[in-house]
């Protein structure tokens, strides 16, 4: 009997478990009628091959539960000039995490890309995370993935839960025809029993302003030029921190959408990021250049007038246009939002 147990313990050792199982079955035909004792060991012995290939691949407990993420987000929303977030379920695309052990820089999960794959949100690569068994931890996320080139810095994270960025905005209507609105969410205090069943909960935040121009009215032989915001800031920084801010910097500029083009009453005109600021006095000037026919012949004219306002972040701001040969009026009562 001595023999056999050697045998299987070498068996065991050197083959695989398939070809093993069917080199006792072989065997057991013999050994069958030896001894009911030396049966007994050999089905030991395939008990023990059929626990090991079993345990190849360990399953993940409850003390390890893997890091999900609910993304009832902002969907990505097409406008007339730049693209935009609204608010909705999310269920493409993409977006940046990273992880640190909470009020702290030392990351937990280094940025890494989470995509949208048939019903949830996955790590790129499909990588799986897991929760530390008793600490917290600060998630900040943004999108897209890689930022457009207006961000010029950041965002980075180099400050516990102040996430930081800085930009310089195009400041025509062609110019940001091309971009996409920047948006991130920071979530802290997170840990494996406060997530829910359906992992960390990502709200993106809007730290733009969004400005939206469109008509009311317009007399049907004006041919609108080109409409100029006066006084705006175009570069600034963002800090998060305790309560969200902006610095802007730099000289003021104009915003000038250049259109060249006819419209009819309620027409949008464009949608547009820019840096949340306030005006001197409290006011901005706007400015539209037409075409309309003196006399029988078309002839451009100016026209201005100054707009109370201020622009804060995560709120969009639509500016509505009545314009005559002799007068502008620009509505902002209405269509003021949080966004």
């Amino acid at each position: 009997m001595s023999f056999f147990i050697r045998t299987f313990a070498c068996m065991k050792k050197n083959i695989s478990h398939t070809n093993l199982v069917t080199t006792i079955k072989a065997l057991l035909h013999v050994v069958s009628l030896l001894s009911a004792p030396l049966l007994l060991t050999a089905a030991i012995f395939m008990a023990a091959c059929s626990s090991d290939d079993a345990n190849d691949t360990p399953t993940p407990t409850n003390d390890n539960a893997e890091i999900a993420f609910t993304a009832n987000i902002w969907g990505m929303m097409g406008g007339t000039r730049a693209t935009f977030f609204t608010t909705g379920d999310l269920t493409s695309g993409s977006f940046m995490a990273s992880a640190y052990n909470a009020n702290s820089t030392t990351a937990y999960i280094n940025p890494t890309t989470v995509n949208y794959v048939i019903d949830k949100w996955v790590f790129d690569g499909d990588v799986k995370y897991y929760w530390p068994a008793e600490s917290f931890l600060d998630f900040f996320a943004y999108m897209p993935v890689v930022p457009d080139s207006y961000i010029t810095s950041g965002p980075t994270y180099t400050t516990a839960r102040n996430p930081q960025f800085s930009c310089t905005l195009p400041m025509t209507h062609a110019g940001q025809a091309s971009i996409t609105e920047f948006v991130y969410d920071l979530k802290t205090g997170q840990n494996k029993a406060n997530q829910g069943a359906s992992g960390v909960m990502l709200n993106f935040q809007h730290p733009f302003a969004r400005i939206n121009l469109q008509l009311s009215s317009i007399q049907e032989t004006i041919r609108i030029n080109s409409i100029t915001l006066k006084g705006i800031k175009k570069t600034g920084s963002f800090s998060h921190a305790a309560n969200p801010q902006w610095t802007t910097s730099g000289e003021a500029d104009n915003f000038v959408a250049t259109l060249n083009a006819d419209y009819s009453a309620n027409d949008v005109i464009g949608n547009y990021i820019m840096i949340p600021q306030t005006f001197t006095g409290g006011k901005i000037v706007v400015e539209v250049n037409a075409t309309w026919i003196d006399w029988g012949e078309p002839y451009d004219h100016t026209i201005s007038t100054e707009v109370a306002t201020e622009w804060q972040a995560g709120t969009s701001y639509t500016y509505t246009f009545t314009i005559t040969k002799t007068d502008l009026t620009v509505d902002t009562s209405k269509y003021t939002e949080q966004w």
